[in-house]
């Protein structure tokens, strides 16, 4: 009887054990689904869907460096002259853009964030500090896009831009400033542009541009035409472009109405910039570009601008661009001659 107490006695105890440790036991709760991010192809390569919205999102951006060589005098804060000046510019560019369908077409929302150092105080590539580049919102339909923001103004962008160059790539009337537009897009490779363009005088004094375009197989030709309302003066210019196998070849044909509009090219009435250029790979294009530039609103006489340089991109997300240029004006005291030299690095990604 003993034995047998015992025995019993050891499986109730062995069980109670087991059920208090069954109790106590940690559950492991299953781990939730995982949202991974989806590719979004509808907007272009590089987009994908911000998990949770049916919103695509691209991040791009590049790093740039420059190097810049001009021969002209100038005179320091210490007073002492110089006979050439070497100058450096960094910028780091950060862009964001958002999509997403709606009722009324695409809206799209794009940004471009610039981070700058320039070592010589605005020399080269443009000033130091941060800016907002490109802010804008845009609706995108069948036959048209509004856009509504900061943006290059139409007047600069819708013929496309000057030459095909990096640091000296022409004078061609660029602003980027706000602006109201609207784009219509036609068939048979048409399309026209009117806009409303903000020009910082603190009133409601917007300059008005519109621009008509044809592309086609071989190239694209358009006019473009604005009126800047603070000094009641317009500008006009018509642009040719066009590929012929490995050559890309252009003109632009500037006019102005008077001085000191946004319009007017180097203080000049009438201006011309054409250029060439020889894709010799498919990693390395030679061009050379000539501007020219009229003395009705200047106090020298005319100018010539001779531009030539390299387009390299030895492997992909690297962009190499040395470029020389000179500049001749006749003066009353004889020709002034000019030389600059500059060299860009961008890293795209």
């Amino acid at each position: 009887m003993n034995i047998k107490s015992l025995l019993l006695g050891s499986a109730v105890a062995a069980v109670a054990a087991t059920g208090a440790r069954a109790a106590d036991a940690i559950v492991i709760a299953e781990p939730e689904p995982m949202e991974y991010v989806r590719i979004c192809d509808v907007y272009g390569a590089g987009f994908f869907y911000i998990p949770g919205t049916e919103t695509c999102l691209r991040i791009g951006g590049y790093m740039r460096y420059e190097m810049h060589y001009d021969d002209a005098d100038w005179v320091d804060g210490n007073g002492d002259l110089h006979d050439y000046r070497f100058g450096k510019f960094a910028r780091f560019q950060l862009n964001v853009d958002a999509r997403n369908e709606t009722e009324w077409g695409t809206l799209r929302s794009y940004v471009e964030a610039r981070f700058n150092w320039n070592s010589t105080g605005g020399l080269v590539g443009g000033s130091g500090g941060t800016v907002l580049n490109q802010g804008f919102i845009e609706l995108q339909q069948a036959n048209g896009t509004i856009r509504l923001g900061k943006s290059d103004t139409p007047y600069a962008r819708f013929l496309g831009y000057g030459s095909p160059f990096g640091p000296f790539d022409g004078s061609y009337g660029f602003n980027n400033s706000g602006e109201l537009s609207y784009q219509y897009n036609g068939a048979n490779g048409f399309s026209a542009i009117i806009a409303a363009v903000e020009r910082g005088s603190g009133e409601f004094e917007p300059a008005v541009e519109g621009g008509v375009k044809l592309t086609q197989g071989w190239g694209d030709i358009g006019a473009m035409v604005g009126y800047d309302t603070v000094v009641e003066e317009w500008g006009a210019k018509l642009v040719g472009n066009a590929k012929f196998g490995m050559f890309d070849v252009g003109a632009h044909l500037f006019y102005a109405s008077g001085p000191g509009s946004i319009y007017t090219i180097g203080g000049s009435e009438f201006s011309v910039l054409a250029y060439a250029k020889a894709n010799v790979s498919q990693t390395l294009a030679i061009a050379a570009a000539v501007q020219y530039f009229d003395d009705e609103y200047l106090a020298s006489n005319d100018t010539w601008q001779v531009t030539g340089g390299l387009d390299w991109r030895p492997v992909s997300g690297l962009r190499i661009r040395p470029e020389v240029q000179y500049t001749t004006t006749d003066t009353i005291v004889g020709d002034v001659d000019n030389w600059r030299a500059a060299i860009r690095f961008d890293r795209t990604f």
